[in-house]
């Protein structure tokens, strides 16, 4: 199980794997934090090394404990289980220590441009076709100008000293890279507000950290120079890079909360009904592959089989109708206990259920619906007439069965009426004997079946389509059948 893919360099296997997540707490857990997290616990579990889960929430304008919450219970809905949790927030003393480091080591250096200076350096820069965007004058300041900018109030940035030498990036899945120096600008790694970036933690924390493989999607690609730049001056030890795919729409485009809204929300999957089960093997296929014949995974599998050298370097489209058919077989799996267990918050959310007593009819109605759904959620509209005569009807259906004209409408009224009558005088209102009394009365009047069965069905569930008419019937009961039939035929 801990066997090195060809292809992959994974030196720590003989000592720990050490991986992290490191999500920012600005909003709901994205599809594509789903997969990162998802790609790191498998790669950990598979070397039966450690998980971490690390909240980037540096950004305190931006970062919400309401966020924080929707990101641990997406993970845990997942089942995607940490073995160590940290707060970046917490640890503002450990990033101040190694600032003043680099301070001393004139490895970084105080910046105190104003905003409005920053920009006219842009502007000159873009004029004079320079990659860099800040041409690192305050390096040079002499002690009566810093003197002079705190005298005003100023309150400074700290930039790293990037290095004059390229920086060579080796990532497992794209292979390496030498990035030339001149294309990177010294970096602010300590905000005019005291708050240390992105930068500056991850490197720092994932070396405090021991993580041995930092596995993230490409659009961190960019940021890792700028985190090698920050790690050689402080001696850290740089860990493996391996930069995932992005996940793209059907027309390439990143898929984006910006573009996409709440397509791309993990929470909106388990609000409609999908199960874990499916969303983890949709998630791994997003960029990952075994072979080309399977495609559905248990978790053990996943775990046995997963490596980096899988992985490929071109985009994933999300395709929602393999997830919806991943899902609509995991439901499938599911036996009817299972599935009853499954629907019944979706009823309960709905207003349709207040108890659970009845257990066995709650049964019986999802062994009618049968492999009818593709989300838990389906449930609602294919169920609902169970629990509620209040209904539309549908007009296609009506217009097509019922009939348009005076003489279809009136055929439809004598066809309930008389089967109305029938079932009051059924005494034993189960499926054969309902099933042989209507088909008796349809052969004698010479009426077509299909005609007779849908009439029942539009009048007892407002829809032409569903679950077997008798098993409606019967589950429903007597009662509610006799009704039923009276409010349909006055709605003729």
């Amino acid at each position: 199980m801990n066997d090195t893919p060809s292809g992959t360099t994974v030196s720590a296997v003989n000592d720990q794997i050490r991986v992290r997540m490191a999500p920012s707490p600005t909003g709901y857990l994205h599809i594509g934090g789903a997969r990162t997290a998802l790609f790191n616990w498998l790669f950990a579990k598979h070397h039966n090394g450690t998980f971490i889960l690390r909240i980037d929430d540096t950004d305190a304008a931006r970062s919400t404990d309401e966020s924080m919450h929707e990101i641990y219970e997406a993970l845990k809905w997942l089942g995607i289980g940490w073995d160590e949790h940290y707060v970046q927030s917490e640890r503002r003393s450990v990033y101040d220590g190694y600032v003043q480091r680099l301070l001393e080591s004139g490895n970084a250096y105080h910046c105190y441009c104003t905003p409005e200076e920053l920009e006219a350096i842009r502007t000159q820069a873009r004029a004079d076709k320079q990659a860099r965007s800040y041409d690192g004058r305050c390096q040079h300041l002499t002690s009566e100008a810093v003197q002079r900018f705190v005298a005003e109030g100023r309150k400074p940035t700290v930039r790293i000293k990037m290095p004059d030498r390229p920086i060579r990036v080796d990532d497992i899945v794209l292979g390496s890279r030498n990035i030339d120096p001149a294309t990177l600008e010294d970096e602010v790694i300590v905000r005019s507000n005291g708050m240390p970036n992105y930068n500056l933690t991850s490197i720092i924390d994932d070396a405090e950290m021991r993580i041995t493989h930092v596995i993230r999607g490409t659009e961190h690609l960019n940021n890792t120079p700028k985190q090698i730049a920050i790690a050689n001056a402080l001696g850290l030890k740089v860990p493996q890079f391996a930069h995932i795919p992005l996940v793209l729409d059907s027309g390439g485009r990143k898929m984006s909360k910006r573009h996409h809204g709440d397509l791309v929300a993990v929470n909106r999957y388990r609000e409609h009904g999908y199960l874990p089960a499916a969303m983890l093997n949709f998630v791994v296929r997003l960029g990952w592959s075994y072979d080309d014949k399977q495609e559905i995974f248990s978790v053990q599998e996943l775990i046995e089989k997963f490596d980096l050298a899988r992985i490929g370097k071109s985009g994933s489209v999300f395709d929602i109708k393999k997830l919806e058919w991943l899902n609509s077989h995991y439901i499938n799996q599911l036996d009817v206990a299972g599935r009853t267990d499954a629907v019944i918050p979706f009823w309960k959310a709905e207003g349709l259920l207040k108890s659970t007593e009845d257990r066995d009819w709650l049964e019986s109605i999802v062994e009618a619906v049968g492999e009818r759904l593709t989300t838990l959620r389906d449930i609602i509209p294919q169920t609902r007439y169970f629990f509620t005569d209040e209904f539309e009807y549908d007009p296609k259906a009506v217009k097509k069965w019922w009939g348009g004209s005076v003489e279809k409408k009136e055929k439809t009224r004598q066809i309930l009426t008389s089967i109305s009558q029938i079932l009051e005088e059924t005494s034993t209102f189960d499926i054969e004997t309902v099933e042989a009394a209507i088909w008796k009365y349809t052969d004698e009047h010479d009426i077509k079946r299909v005609a007779a069965m849908q009439a029942l069905r539009i009048a007892l569930t407002g829809t032409s389509f569903g679950p077997s008419l008798f098993d409606i019937v019967v589950l429903l009961g007597k009662d509610e059948v006799l009704k039923r039939i009276p409010k349909a035929i006055a709605y003729l």
